[in-house]
């Protein structure tokens, strides 16, 4: 009798190590394919994702199997034009850092995006001013909106006479703003 309880505790306990071992296994796999640590990036690695269509977006970024990778907290910069009640001062864009997730349609925190559409990655600096950011919005802080820097004014040489503008006949063209690639 001992040795027919002694055979059905082994079975059981190989029964329970076979069962361990494919938990482990299979936590592993599950891990590996997400990109969690420590197969992917840590929570101090931040990496900005730019792609074939012109958005970019910031977040722990990781190649993972497949065609598809990775990234978690993800972040895209919001251009914003200020339209002033005059018209004859220049349509101002101001920048803002948001964190995807509050969007109308109520995306999660996490995309998995395309490896065809990804342009390039790059891996920021701790002190990049958009990691930076980052922190402060973790923290609660609400950063001011920040301009684009503006272009250098262009002016005629000293010598030069100013012409007259070009006479065109029919309706003046005017221009239209075309939409921020990344809203």
């Amino acid at each position: 009798m001992d040795i027919e309880l002694r055979e059905g505790l082994r079975r059981v306990l190989l029964v329970i190590l076979a069962a361990l071992l494919a938990l482990g296994l299979g936590t592993t796999a599950y891990a590996w394919n997400e990109g969690l640590p420590p197969f992917g990036p840590s929570d101090d690695q931040w990496s900005g994702v730019f792609l074939t269509n012109g958005q970019a977006y910031f977040g722990h970024f990781y190649a993972a199997p497949g065609d598809y990778a990775r990234l978690r907290e993800v972040y895209y910069v919001l251009a914003t034009q200020l339209q002033p009640s005059d018209p004859r001062v220049p349509v101002q864009t101001q920048l803002s850092l948001q964190r995807l997730g509050g969007e109308i349609h109520g995306p999660k925190r996490d995309m998995r995006v395309s490896k065809a559409q990804i342009l390039f990655v790059e891996d920021l600096r701790p002190d990049s001013p958009v990691v930076a950011t980052i922190q402060q919005l973790r923290q609660g802080i609400v950063p001011a909106p920040q301009q684009p820097a503006p272009a250098p004014p262009t002016q005629a040489p000293a010598t030069a006479s100013p012409t007259p503008p070009p006479t065109t006949v029919g309706p003046t063209p005017t221009r239209t703003a075309s939409p921020s690639p990344t809203r």
